[in-house]
């Protein structure tokens, strides 16, 4: 809701499709950089407190937003760069939290999980936008704003809660243990050794990119 509502927001203030089109590239670009090596840092450190740590970095982005929009000192820019911080925390939080739903549950329940991550995910970005416009109409920006921020507390103090395992290396994780660059190639060598997961991957990559 919150990104949608900014966005409003950015072509109310500027009524330029470049000023949308560059937050969403604040956004995304860093996924697109540190991707590569989020996985490797993931499988270093605790999934749960990363997942806390992301969670927190957002909603510091967010906080800031929401004093300089309650100041009047709101300006585009400050997206570009409220939009960087929460890409470069959601990269990290995204492989953290697919990971540990694999040591929560037992394979037999892999797929109905799956489902309904999947049901979630698409759930919320059909509701969102509607939620956002709504909102926006009866509370302003600053009530979006102040969701996104209790809705983020709730989201950690679940996280503090529930017990999320660290998962045992695997053989296949042994062979890759090594310098960081190394340890993020050879996800990409493994994808590579196996057709069957790297024609899951392309296929997620065509439709994401026609999508």
């Amino acid at each position: 809701m919150t990104q949608f509502a900014l966005t409003i927001w950015a072509y109310q203030i500027t009524g330029s499709a470049t000023a949308l089109a560059l937050v969403a590239f604040f956004n995304f670009g860093p996924s697109v950089l540190f991707a590569p090596i989020a996985g490797a840092l993931v499988d270093r450190w605790n999934r749960k407190l990363v997942m806390m740590l992301s969670d927190i970095g957002a909603g510091i982005s967010t906080l800031g937003i929401l004093i300089l929009y309650s100041s009047g000192n709101l300006e585009i820019w400050h997206l570009y760069i409220a939009g960087m911080i929460t890409g470069i925390f959601g990269t990290f939080q995204w492989p953290a939290y697919s990971a540990a739903i694999s040591t929560m549950l037992p394979k037999s329940q892999y797929t109905r999980a799956s489902g309904m991550l999947s049901l979630a995910e698409s759930i919320s970005g059909v509701f969102a936008p509607i939620f956002a416009i709504v909102l926006l109409a009866i509370i302003g920006l600053r009530g979006v704003l102040i969701i996104d921020l209790i809705t983020l507390t709730i989201a950690i103090a679940m996280l503090l809660i529930v017990h999320i395992p660290q998962p045992e290396r695997s053989a296949a994780g042994a062979e890759g243990v090594g310098k960081l660059w190394q340890e993020s190639l050879y996800g990409f060598r493994y994808i590579l050794r196996h057709p069957s997961l790297l024609g899951l991957q392309l296929t997620f990559l065509f439709l994401n990119l026609i999508g």
